[in-house]
């Protein structure tokens, strides 16, 4: 114990990578009198009394108050700006490190004295020990006398520099104990009172600077070098490091890239706060509580929270519809209530008030994270709590970090250069030596500039000259081997100049992504360097196989659509009952049929709220209000003998009623525009029911009316029985459906059947007919009516236009008879093409509209053109039909 105490001496060190390889170089040496400490620390230490100095979290809540209670004379009309908190702190850091006094008369200004008014606030609202780094210094300097047996002799671990704060403590220092320097670089240290240790370095020799793309491409060589370098036997991962001046470029592509890669590698100034599952907890809290409710975030939240993961069951959201928005507590509480599940009521106990909590915003942060959050989630919650306002929360967690907990001494380092600097090693490569990034440009303080406080005052060692001097250091290391690298092109594709540090004689080597390494990172990377090596797998031949196809031949191929004769999935999707939809796909889309029909290929619906409904979505509400209408109209008084008061009524319970309900099955837009779309349905609905010419008296009007649906349970007869099969063609296909409204006289000879359309009417919309089978459901329904009312004598089949007071577009007579003779003789070929395996794309398949483009190849113009003649010839049967009026 005698000897550990005269042994007993403390390092000195900057950066929280040199103090933790400093207290492993202890522990392998067994020097139990070495003590690891910055200088912060070493002052609290003498300053005694459980003295601390106060940290950002401590500092960031007081600041904060104090620019709420305070008054100022030229902060006053930005203390309420966001991150005004922070930005006091970053400069009052910057005084204090300059150790300049607010009421020192040389700096006499408006700006120092409101700063210096915070300063005081703070001094007397600190949590008792919590000292500023001046008064931290001031103590420390009164308790000097006892350093030899607190602190012993002091060694300064290749620190750059040392701010003026705290050289008069080291001044009081060096006349008690010894005090040493081994100061890197060539700073004029004359100041130091104690003794500068010579420190060793050597003129760099031989530097190479691979030339990437960009910063990715940066990661990509990098893990490439240390890949070589573990390879050959010696080195270890404890060797080498990979730095840059500035981490935030490359940070992500580091992380992305090394788990991928599976190398050891220690991130020394931690791992963003998102890329953990504590993160993403919070992240998910702090969306719903700032953008407000919606099935997906209560969704994520439910997984990612301690509290409700726990508390629900794990299919709790079972019989909600995935596509309803949610976007309202009132919501959730009626979808929460129709759920037909026996612990309903205890999911409703649990969830209503988180929701209401979510509900009210960002002043519910502080109960909202006690309630949900847990361990490291609830202390990521209150440390950002501290740092920034509840409503920047998303911006708060995105710049937090979490300490790595791998060890920096059996691992890979990823450091600052600034940090390196106090712990180099024997292979380190150096990224980013572009203009822009190394040396990174000074920048003024915002609330500091220069007119009010010089730079020269304000920074002892400015930001390019201390960028400067880690890169001379860490090149001038004796012992070491040192790479450089730069990027081309920035992340979003700007051109980079070489850094003004590559001046000296450094040998350029191009990379460009598409070499083949000697060592690769990851098994995709070793992949691309050896085709031989990759075209053993099956899965790239077939890639390679697809790719010649639908590139290199113009005939067409299995890759284009082809498959076997009878191919038993695609008997199966025939054999099911055909929408008019999918009939429209059929005959103008084969291969799409093929995809949506037989291997179930769909687009992901995404309850987002939206501004506006799509097409699609504006008419199925338009439907609905028609729908809705015509049942409350009919059978009394009868859409025929309604008036316009009575069909007004009718649309208006129906808006009601839809305005309440949508919201609980899909997403909607926000109110205001929820009620606005509301209304503009309605006018496009009244069109749809009073267009209409008498069909004659005792007419009933029916709407949405379902057919050939034999699994249906109900028992509805009027005006059919929707059990009853509808086949058609000799090719024997199944209908199924809804037609959108059918009158019917009382006698059931006359029929007009009704196809509403909420989109632009077509200039030519009288000539058409079957529009390239485009438009079948005239002449589909028109089949479809026959056979459900084999009596009616007159059908009228039409489209009308709900945007426009066009009239209706009807066929009936003899043009409707040779409508239906071409549908059916084109839906046998098409039904014949696919059984023999002819299934390319169709018109459909290019359009703009087509979800399903996406499965096609990336250039669908030049795939159109060069295949289009291939395809029309393979299905010349069926190619006539796209041409029909």
């Amino acid at each position: 114990m005698l000897s550990a105490k005269m042994n007993r001496h403390t390092v000195i060190v900057e950066g929280t990578l040199p103090f933790r390889m400093q207290r492993i170089a202890a522990a392998r040496a067994g020097n139990h009198g070495r003590d690891i400490a910055t200088l912060p620390l070493v002052a609290a230490r003498l300053a005694g009394g459980f003295s601390r100095p106060a940290d950002r979290a401590i500092l960031v809540p007081v600041v904060a108050q104090a620019l709420a209670e305070l008054a100022f004379e030229e902060l006053e009309p930005v203390k309420t700006r966001p991150g005004m908190a922070r930005a006091v702190i970053a400069t009052l850091a910057r005084v204090w490190a300059a150790d300049i006094r607010f009421d020192d008369p040389r700096y006499a200004s408006a700006r120092l004295s409101d700063l210096g008014r915070i300063e005081t606030y703070l001094r007397s609202h600190l949590p008792m020990g919590a000292l500023l780094p001046r008064d931290l210094r001031d103590r420390a300097i009164a308790g000097a006398g006892r350093a030899r047996a607190t602190v012993g002799d002091l060694h300064f671990h290749r620190l750059i520099s040392i701010d003026p704060l705290w050289r008069p403590l080291i001044a009081a220092l060096a006349a008690v104990v010894q005090t040493t320097w081994d100061a890197p670089g060539t700073r004029d240290r004359s100041w130091f009172p104690g003794t500068i240790l010579p420190t060793a370095m050597r003129p760099p020799q031989d530097l190479i600077c691979d030339v990437c793309a960009d910063p990715r491409a940066e990661v990509v060589e990098a893990l490439r070098w240390a890949r070589e370098l573990l390879s050959d036997g010696t080195t270890q991962a404890s060797d080498i490091a990979i730095t840059s001046a500035d981490l935030g470029t490359w940070d992500d592509h580091m992380l992305v890239l090394a788990a991928d890669a599976d190398l050891p590698i220690h991130f020394a100034s931690g791992v963003s706060a998102l890329s953990t599952r504590a993160g993403q907890a919070c992240a998910a809290l702090a969306d719903a509580m700032i953008n407000g409710l919606s099935q997906d975030r209560v969704r994520r939240l439910s997984l990612l929270s301690p509290y409700l993961s726990e508390a629900l069951p794990a299919d709790w959201m079972k019989g909600i519809p995935t596509e309803a928005g949610l976007f309202e507590p009132e919501h959730w509480a009626r979808s929460l209530e129709s759920l037909s599940r026996s612990d309903s009521s205890s999911i409703a106990a649990t969830l209503m008030p988180v929701l209401r909590d979510l509900e009210v915003g960002p002043k519910a942060s502080v109960k909202l994270g006690e309630t949900l959050l847990r361990g490291k989630s609830l202390g990521l919650w209150q440390e950002a709590l501290r740092l920034g306002p509840s409503a920047a929360m998303g911006m708060t967690l995105a710049s937090m970090r979490i300490a790595d907990e791998s060890d920096p001494a059996n691992n890979i380092v990823w450091a600052r250069a600034t940090e390196l600097v106090g712990a180099p090693r024997q292979h380190m490569r150096l990224l980013g030596l572009s203009s822009r990034s190394w040396p990174r440009r000074d920048s003024a303080d915002p609330l500091l500039p220069d007119h009010v406080l010089s730079e020269h005052d304000l920074v002892d060692l400015p930001g390019l000259e201390r960028d400067r001097l880690a890169f001379e250091i860490l090149v001038s290391h004796p012992g070491s081997s040192v790479m450089l690298s730069r990027s081309r092109r920035s992340a979003d594709g700007a051109f980079l100049a070489r850094s003004a540090l590559l001046q000296r004689k450094v040998t350029e080597r191009p990379r460009p992504r598409t070499r083949a390494p000697e060592h690769a990172f990851s098994e995709v990377d070793r992949l691309l360097a050896r085709p031989d090596d990759a075209l053993a797998l099956p899965r790239i031949l077939s890639v390679i196989s697809c790719w010649t196809d639908w590139t290199r031949r113009l005939e067409p191929t299995p890759h284009d659509g082809g498959y076997r004769k009878d191919h038993p999935a695609v008997v199966r999707a025939l054999n099911m009952p055909q929408s008019a939809t999918s009939v429209r796909r059929l005959l103008r889309d084969p291969l799409g049929f093929v995809w949506l029909r037989a291997l179930a290929m769909t687009a992901p619906e995404l309850a987002v709220e939206p501004l506006q409904f799509d097409p699609v979505t504006f008419g199925d509400l338009v439907h609905e209000l028609l729908r809705l209408a015509i049942e409350r109209i009919e059978p009394t008084p009868s859409l025929v003998g309604a008036t316009p008061e009575e069909i007004e009524n009718a649309l208006g319970a129906a808006a009601r009623d839809i305005a309440e309900r949508w919201p609980l099955t899909q997403a909607v837009p926000p109110r205001l525009l929820w009620l606005d779309t509301i209304d503009e349905a309605r006018r496009r609905a009244r069109r749809g029911l009073t267009i209409d010419e008498r069909f004659g008296p005792g007419t009933r009007s029916f709407s949405e009316i379902p057919f050939g649906n034999p699994q249906s349970p109900a028992e509805r007869s009027d005006p059919w029985d929707e059990r009853q099969e509808v086949v058609i063609g000799q090719s024997g296909i199944r209908l199924k459906g809804r037609i959108d409204r059918v009158d019917v006289k009382p006698d059931r000879l006359g029929v007009r059947m009704s196809d509403y359309k909420t989109g632009t009417t077509p200039r030519n919309v009288r000539d058409v007919i079957l529009d390239g089978g485009a438009e079948v459901q005239r002449a589909l329904y028109a089949i479809t009516i026959k056979q459900l009312i084999p009596e009616a004598s007159t059908i009228i089949a039409r489209l009308i236009y709900l945007d426009t007071t066009v009239p209706a577009a009807g066929l009936d007579g003899d043009t409707l008879e040779r409508a239906e003779g071409t549908l059916l003789r084109f839906i046998d070929i098409a039904v014949e093409g696919l059984r023999n395996g002819v299934a390319y794309p169709g018109p459909d398949a290019f359009a703009g509209y087509n979800d399903l483009r996406i499965a096609l190849p990336a250039a669908l113009d030049r795939y159109q053109r060069r295949k289009q003649e291939s395809f029309n010839a393979a299905q010349q049967r069926l190619a006539p039909l796209w041409a029909e009026p």
